[in-house]
């Protein structure tokens, strides 16, 4: 079957559904889809002709963007079909002197924290250590002022989570909500909440610029869709310490590790002054992995580190303690009873893999720290 200009939104809609969770297009080529961690090129496809792409990246881009393409610079926007479930984070760059698109799908209903298939709700039951993931969620977002960082490999669900997270809040609270993206891809509804959505490079030049016009604008919460820079990361720290809720995700795989992950953004001699900015505000974070389960279906991971004083104490800066010397002592935090639902990366893997959930290599592959996997 030919691809065309008229029938891509079905051929979208069409891959979507076999469970694609990345789907690529490029001229000369049939139709890419990873599905379950694998490619596979639909033959059931003619290679794309260029008027495909092209179409696709000029309903997507805007005509003072596309020179980011041609100057050899990533684009990243999103793609709306009419009839497909689903819209497309889409990112646009070169191959070959050829564009290329890589689109990775998004549900357009937003899932509640029952449908995120939170490994407790799969298996149907909770730690004995700790309390139900889910509420460790409401209680953090109950909170009127602080921090809440979700992290994760790309294409690990960190959007979907936080926007799960701000649809409670939504359906809960009557709060004035801003969300600066880059792109946006949830569109929210307002139900008991009200919204102001920005796009980085549309509506506000970056999202440290972004976050600081917002404190303007008396909002509740904020979402910040990637801590990506030092100045956005000192903007979100003092949002956080002046009243405000804030949301937003880092690059990471494991939740004990984002306070170094963030130390790593400053010169060592800011160091203390951003640990005590963290105990401070920080009320929660979440790391999360994908992993294949036995049939076939995929499972999120997380591990929660959730503030109490202990944590509190053990991220503030204390005289001649070694550079990164309290991130062992987090870890052990994380196998503590805690009442509010922290729990470690690897503990939540062999969990799943003791449940039969996912294969003991699954499992392994995954692990953050598999020297010490034996002990578990």
């Amino acid at each position: 079957m030919n691809v065309t200009t008229n029938n891509i939104a079905e051929v979208l809609d069409h891959l979507t559904s076999l469970g694609a969770s990345d789907i690529r297009l490029q001229t000369g080529q049939c139709p890419l889809t990873e599905i379950k961690g694998e490619w596979t090129a639909h033959r059931e496809y003619e290679p794309l002709g260029g008027d495909v792409v092209s179409n696709i990246h000029q309903q997507l881009c805007r005509d003072e963007r596309f020179k980011c393409v041609v100057e050899n610079r990533p684009l990243d926007g999103d793609y709306r079909t009419a009839t497909s479930n689903y819209n497309f984070r889409v990112s646009v760059g070169k191959e070959n002197g050829r564009v290329y698109l890589s689109l990775r799908p998004l549900p357009r209903e937003i899932p509640s924290f029952d449908k995120l298939k939170l490994l407790d709700d799969t298996l149907g039951d909770t730690p004995p250590h700790t309390s139900h993931l889910t509420e460790g969620f409401r209680y953090i977002l109950g909170q009127k002022r602080g921090l809440i960082l979700v992290s994760g490999a790309t294409g690990s669900g960190k959007s979907t989570t936080l926007a799960s997270m701000i649809d409670y809040i939504n359906r809960t609270f009557a709060y004035n909500i801003i969300t600066i993206e880059d792109p946006v891809e949830f569109v929210f509804k307002p139900q008991k909440s009200k919204f102001i959505q920005r796009e980085v490079g549309v509506d506000t030049e970056s999202f440290s610029m972004g976050l600081r016009a917002s404190l303007r604008q008396k909002p509740n919460i904020i979402l910040v869709g990637e801590l990506r820079d030092s100045e956005t990361m000192d903007a979100a720290f003092r949002a956080a310490a002046t009243g405000h809720l804030v949301l937003g995700t880092v690059h990471n795989i494991e939740a004990a590790q984002i306070i170094e992950r963030i130390l790593n953004e400053f010169p060592q001699n800011q160091h203390s002054r951003v640990r005590y900015a963290m105990a401070e505000t920080l009320l929660g974070a979440f790391a999360q992995q994908i992993v294949s389960t036995v049939t076939g279906g995929r499972q999120v991971i997380h591990e929660a580190l959730i503030m109490t004083p202990e944590i509190r104490s053990i991220i503030r800066p204390k005289d001649g303690q070694a550079s990164g010397g309290y991130l062992q002592a987090l870890r052990e935090e994380l196998t503590k009873k805690n009442p509010y639902g922290s729990r470690s990366m690897d503990s939540e893997l062999k969990r799943a893999e003791r449940a039969g959930l996912i294969t003991g290599e699954e499992a392994y592959n995954h692990a953050v720290h598999p020297s010490q996997w034996d002990a578990l």
